[in-house]
């Protein structure tokens, strides 16, 4: 009886070595995220749909910008040319702005 109870702790132990790296990993994401600056405007930086239309809209970052698609699908045309994105967000940006 003693092994089986030394096994499962040896298991529950080891579980937890390999588990904790990572949940505190997922910490360190969120913080970086937040420091990424945001997305300002409700299109889809590639397809110019309108945010939320198609589901949750598909939210990552490059270069500490806050990107939003309005579907994963439209990740891949981003990475293939993201400095032409990210000129359109900051043009989409500025006109905004100055409609404030």
């Amino acid at each position: 009886m003693s092994k089986t109870i030394l096994s499962t702790s040896l298991v529950a132990v080891l579980a937890a070595a390999v588990l904790a790296p990572a949940a505190l990993g997922a910490d360190k994401d969120k913080s970086k995220a937040s420091k990424d600056k945001p997305y300002t405007i409700d299109t889809c930086i590639v397809s110019d749909e309108k945010l939320g239309e198609m589901g949750e809209p598909f939210v990552t970052s490059y270069k500490g910008q806050e990107i939003k698609m309005c579907c994963k699908s439209c990740n891949k045309d981003f990475t293939k040319n993201p400095d032409k994105y990210l000129k359109k967000l900051a043009d989409a940006s500025k006109a905004q702005d100055k409609k404030k």
